[in-house]
């Protein structure tokens, strides 16, 4: 267990944040504000890596100030690094232990066969997939390099610009609340604090095309032209995905046509951009509502479904029918 900072490199980060928890605990509780998400069940991912393991400390303190409602973790034993991979799987265990957080171990019935990244792709959407079906909102540490080695990978591959990023902080089901900041700084705090995490081995191998990007690629990038990470996760976030996003966003009317083709997470997220233009900033509006119309307007789409009424704070009525979401006053 090891706490280097990786080559003594510094990335300048799209804000700024004391290098300690504190900063991280702020920025993620703004982020859990932004998208009104108090109260509210999470379970997070935690491999023991840097990220995930400062991303557990920050929201089992949300725990204990009752910011959320309930905390879980999960951890996936993929077993395809002998003890390491059991080191790994320990020290998740203690670390959950200590803060009296349940964990849940999950170990792949078969042999990992064919492409090991897709493989494992697989395995921990299915782990999410039950998790979000139990009422759990799913966070993740994801940050800025993240976004900035997937930006590439993409374009690389002829993806076109309005779709390479794929990350948002918050998508109805996903939280990601660190994209802004870069993974230096959460090594950073988590040497300041004093916390432990793994190495995992497998990072600097050659064989993965985002190690490469991440261990030979993005170095000159940042040499050739200093802070260019930091500009091109800039420009590639995406707090509201733009192919999501209404015209006019802060009219009351939204028409059922827009959303047609929508999943139940993606609709989830258009409808609290939506309503956050509204109320001209933050949406009031609890996610069980949100959840509501989501499912009431897929149903309505589907045939199914009949016209619907929500209340609203604020003294606001949505009124949903086959041909739009439509926001009235109250009488």
């Amino acid at each position: 267990m090891t706490n280097p900072l990786r080559n003594g490199r510094e990335i300048h980060d799209l804000a700024t944040y004391s290098n300690n928890l504190e900063g991280l605990w702020s920025l993620a509780n703004h982020k859990i504000r932004d998208f009104s998400l108090e109260n509210q069940r999470f379970a997070i991912g935690v491999s023991g890596g840097a990220d995930s393991i400062a991303l557990f400390h920050v929201f089992s303190d949300f725990l204990k100030k009752n910011i959320i409602s309930d905390l879980i973790v999960f951890h996936i034993n993929f077993g395809l690094r002998g003890q390491e991979s059991d080191g790994d799987e320990r020290f998740v265990r203690t670390v959950c232990s200590e803060a009296n957080v349940p964990c849940t171990v999950h170990r792949p019935a078969q042999p990992i066969s064919g492409s090991i990244q897709e493989a494992a792709r697989i395995i921990r959407l299915d782990i999410q997939s039950e998790l979000l079906r139990k009422g759990y909102i799913i966070a993740l540490a994801h940050n800025a390099d993240d976004i900035t080695e997937t930006v590439l990978m993409r374009l690389s591959r002829g993806t076109a610009p309005n779709l390479a990023a794929g990350m948002t902080y918050f998508n109805g089901e996903i939280f990601r609340p660190w994209l802004d900041i870069s993974r230096d700084t959460i090594r950073s705090a988590l040497s300041a604090s004093r916390k432990s995490w793994r190495e995992d081995s497998s990072n600097m191998s050659g064989v993965y095309t985002r190690n490469r990007i991440r261990n030979e690629i993005m170095p000159i990038l940042n040499e050739l032209f200093p802070g260019a990470s930091t500009r091109i996760s800039r420009s590639f976030l995406q707090e509201f995905p733009a192919d999501r996003m209404i015209s006019g966003k802060d009219t009351g009317v939204m028409p059922m046509a827009f959303i047609q083709n929508a999943a139940l997470g993606r609709l989830k997220e258009t409808l609290h951009c939506w309503l956050s233009g509204i109320y001209g900033g933050r949406s009031p509006v609890p996610r069980q509502v949100i959840d509501q119309i989501s499912e009431s307007a897929l149903s309505v789409l589907a045939g199914s479904g009949e016209s619907k009424e929500f209340h609203l704070p604020e003294g606001k009525v949505l009124r949903l029918t086959r041909s739009e979401l439509a926001i009235y006053p109250r009488n």
